[in-house]
C-alpha cells in the first residue's frame, strides 16, 4: 500500500512539475509567453526595438512546437505590426541571426560556465513582400525553453505601442517579476541595469545620461500603458548613484483604466502625458 501511495504521489509531483513548464502555458490571440531566460540576458550585439518585436512574435507563432527540431513558418504581413518598411525586414532578420545570448549554465563538474548560443539557426525569406518566413531555432535555445519554469506573459497590444527598445525590455523585466508572491523589488547595479536595458558600450556613460535618455522615459512609458505600476529609488555612496532599486506593483481599478484608455489615445503627446506622471519618482 505504501508503494501505491508513493506512486500516486510522485505521479502528482511529476503532474504538477509538468504543468509548471513554460512550454506547457498556451498563448492567445492577445498575449505571448516568454521564458524569463530570455529575458534578462546579455546579449552581445543589442537588438533594435524592431528586432526584439519581431523575435517575440516568431516565438509566438511557433509556441505549439517551439521545443521540436522543426521548421516554422510566418507570413510578411503577420509582422506588420512591428514595422511599417518591409525593404528592412531583411536587416531585421539578419541582425537577429547575428545575434547572440549569454547564459550562466552548470556543467557536469558542477561548476558555472557562462553559454553563449545564437536565437535563430536558419532563416528563408521570400524575396516578394507579401511572401513567407521559414526559420529554426537554435538548437540550445530549444533546450533552454523546454527546461523553462519560469515565463513572462506578454500583452501583444503593450508590446506593439511601446516606442522604445528601453521601455519594451523593462516591460519584460517586471511582466515576469509581477506574479511573484514574496518579492516586490529587485536591486541593480548601474552596470547590470545597463547590460539588461542592452545599452550600446560606449554610450549613456554618464548616469545622468543613462537617467535622462533611458531609465526615466521607459519607467514612464512602462507606467502609462502596463497592468502594473513601476517606481525607481535611486542608491547613493555619497553623491554617486551606484544602484537602483526597482519596485513594482498590480494597479488598481482606477489605474487599469487609466492604463487601458491610454492605450486607446492616439499616440500623439503621449510622451509629455506620462512624463509629467513620472517626474516625482525622481524628485
Amino acid at each position: 500500500m505504501d508503494n501505491f501511495l508513493d506512486s500516486v504521489s510522485k505521479q502528482a509531483q511529476h503532474t504538477r512539475m509538468a504543468k509548471s513548464r513554460t512550454i506547457a502555458q498556451r498563448v492567445t490571440p492577445s498575449s505571448i509567453i516568454k521564458p524569463s531566460e530570455l529575458i534578462d540576458i546579455e546579449e552581445q550585439a543589442p537588438l533594435t526595438l524592431t528586432d526584439r518585436r519581431i523575435f517575440n512574435l516568431l516565438l509566438a507563432n511557433a509556441w505549439n512546437k517551439i521545443d521540436q527540431d522543426v521548421e516554422h513558418c510566418i507570413s510578411k504581413k503577420d509582422l506588420r505590426g512591428t514595422t511599417k518598411d518591409f525593404k528592412r525586414l531583411d536587416e531585421n532578420i539578419g541582425r537577429l541571426q547575428a545575434a547572440r545570448i549569454k547564459l550562466l549554465v552548470k556543467r557536469d563538474d558542477n561548476k558555472k560556465y557562462r553559454r553563449s548560443f545564437g536565437l535563430l539557426q536558419r532563416v528563408d525569406e521570400s524575396v516578394r513582400q507579401d511572401g513567407l518566413i521559414y526559420y529554426k531555432f537554435d538548437p540550445d535555445l530549444r533546450n533552454v525553453i523546454s527546461q523553462s519554469t519560469v515565463f513572462a506573459r506578454l500583452q501583444k497590444d503593450i508590446l506593439l505601442q511601446l516606442s522604445s527598445k528601453y521601455s519594451l525590455v523593462l516591460y519584460e523585466m517586471i511582466q515576469r517579476r509581477v506574479n511573484l508572491t514574496h518579492k516586490w523589488s529587485d536591486v541593480f547595479t548601474i552596470e547590470e541595469l545597463r547590460t539588461l536595458l542592452t545599452v550600446p558600450k560606449g554610450k549613456l556613460t554618464a548616469y545622468k545620461n543613462l537617467n535622462g535618455y533611458a531609465i526615466k522615459p521607459a519607467v514612464a512609458e512602462v507606467n502609462g500603458l502596463a497592468d502594473f505600476g513601476v517606481e525607481v529609488k535611486e542608491i547613493k555612496k555619497g553623491k554617486k548613484v551606484i544602484a537602483v532599486e526597482i519596485a513594482w506593483h498590480r494597479k488598481n481599478r482606477d489605474e487599469l483604466k487609466l492604463a487601458y484608455d491610454e492605450r486607446n489615445r492616439h499616440r500623439s503627446g503621449r510622451r509629455a502625458r506620462l512624463s509629467k506622471k513620472v517626474d516625482s519618482l525622481f524628485s
